[in-house]
């Protein structure tokens, strides 16, 4: 309980911890609704994961209404019960449906409200182009999630919202059971008190902690192992704050993890490799799953995060190497590797890579098990086992589609080292529809929300990329509707 005493720095009507597109949309929305809003960033610029974002969910959207069909013959734009259906059963009804509910009654506004801001919509698509349970919600803006970011930034600007950068908040105070202000550290190390009415908790969830994610999460065995290809820093400092205060959880611990090469990015070319459904084994040398999983980059990462140490290699031979080069990938990653792209940078970066000691080569398959520490044998024998699967066009362990049974023969072969990399956090605090956090006995906990990546309650166990666009759209309209609900209550 914070000194009734207290002195602030500075005070505010609410204050937004985070600076990506959940925190911006609900200081920006706040802001205009007349409320004086201070957002406080941890880093030096704000953005967070949402600069990495690609498009944005959306149901019965104006950009949707305008195209009346998808470019692809034979499907549709899906309706706000499909939506909310899909989002249900494929959380297998953990989701909670009031924050279901206020993901698909607001997203269309936000794609209207993004246009207004001067942001055009090149496509209204999927993102895996050969997953035919896809819904077709994912608008993709022009400049991505980054430009979004930029404009976002300026309207907070212009509406006269406070940003504080390199701002870390530490603590919630609170004062007989209500929200009284916030405790931070300057950018100079120096500890602030920031007094206000209103939280938003907006600072991305606990993706790039370990130790967080070995605690709450179902990757408990992989935490250590997992491998950070985009630079953000979500470490749980909301979900921390927010259970010193009473706060609950709900569907604690899912997470959008997406395969990686370890230590490159996930524009490279030999990542992008490694990601095709070329032929995986785990570190016991051997398959594990239908290849076809990478697909879905959800779905995939899951499924190699599950391995032993999280270690996966993709074997590649060198007619596969240069059919990636010049005919292009056989599947998309979003646009990251875009749909049948020619990978033209892949030997380079096979060569430069096995130099580095950080992928291997082998002039024959047991030479290049050898290396990898398996039996040559082994090796080999399963080698030629999946070989006789693509010859006979039919994958007796695991059914792999034959489209993508691309046999294994030709040196020099290569193992490319993928890793799970785990994006973000997907659930944490518990909240109810209109985002306030709510404590162990349901009841909201006044004036504290939780927006975003920060909140759970749109998934089950994982990131449904089948609704894809989903976290940027849940991230814009839950941190809208949470700011509404702040200006209802202040103003009475």
């Amino acid at each position: 309980m914070a000194d009734q005493n207290i002195s602030f720095d500075v005070e505010y009507d609410l204050v937004v911890i985070g600076g990506g597109g959940s925190g911006k949309s609900a200081a920006l929305t706040a802001a205009q609704g007349g409320l004086h809003v201070g957002l406080l960033e941890k880093m030096a610029e704000t953005g967070g994961t949402s600069i990495y974002a690609e498009g944005t969910a959306a149901f019965e959207s104006s950009e949707q209404k305008a195209r009346k069909v998808p470019e692809h013959e034979g499907k549709h734009f899906p309706t706000k019960e499909e939506g909310f259906r899909r989002y249900t059963d494929y959380s297998h009804h953990r989701a909670n449906p009031d924050v279901v509910r206020m993901q698909v009654e607001n997203t269309a506004e936000t794609i209207d409200i993004m246009k207004s801001m001067g942001i055009v919509y090149t496509d209204v698509t999927i993102y895996a182009y050969d997953q035919p349970l896809e819904l077709y919600t994912f608008h993709r803006p022009d400049g991505l999630g980054a430009h979004v970011q930029e404009v976002l930034l300026r309207n907070c600007i212009n509406a006269g919202v406070d940003i504080f950068t390199s701002t870390p908040a530490k603590k919630i105070l609170m004062s007989d059971g209500a929200i009284v202000g916030v405790q931070a550290l300057d950018s100079d190390g120096n500890t602030m008190n920031i007094g206000c009415k209103a939280v938003i908790l907006a600072s991305g969830g606990f993706g790039n902690n370990p130790d967080m994610v070995e605690k709450y999460s179902w990757l408990h065995r992989s935490a250590h192992y997992t491998y950070q290809s985009v630079p953000t820093a979500n470490t749980g400092d909301g979900l921390n704050m927010a259970l010193e205060v009473g706060a609950d959880t709900e569907s604690l611990g899912a997470i959008m993890i997406i395969p990686c090469a370890r230590s490159k990015t996930l524009t490279s070319h030999a990542s992008g490799a490694g990601s095709q459904p070329v032929l995986w084994v785990n570190k016991t040398g051997r398959r594990f799953a239908s290849e076809e999983v990478a697909m879905s980059f959800a779905d995939a990462g899951s499924t190699i995060a599950k391995q032993p140490e999280g270690v996966v290699y993709a074997i590649i031979d060198t007619d596969t190497v240069n059919h990636l080069m010049e005919n292009g990938s056989d599947i998309g990653l979003g646009d990251f590797i875009e749909f049948h792209q020619k990978l033209t940078l892949l030997q380079a970066e096979l060569d430069q890579d096995v130099a580095e000691g950080i992928a291997w080569k082998g002039d024959t398959i047991e030479a290049l098990g050898k290396d990898l520490g398996f039996d040559p044998t082994m090796f080999a024998t399963m080698v030629a086992e999946y070989n006789d699967a693509c010859d006979k066009g039919h994958d007796p362990l695991f059914y792999k589609p034959a489209k993508f049974l691309r046999s294994v023969r030709k040196g020099p072969f290569y193992a490319i080292n993928m890793a799970p990399s785990v994006l973000v956090s997907d659930g944490g605090i518990r909240v109810n529809g209109d985002l306030q956090v709510t404590n162990k006995d349901y009841q909201p906990i006044p004036g504290l929300y939780a927006v975003g990546n920060e909140a759970s309650g749109l998934y089950g166990d994982t990131y449904n990329l089948d609704v894809p666009g989903t976290a940027n759209g849940f991230a814009h309209a839950s941190g809208r509707v949470a700011a509404r609900h702040v200006i209802k209550t202040l103003k009475g």
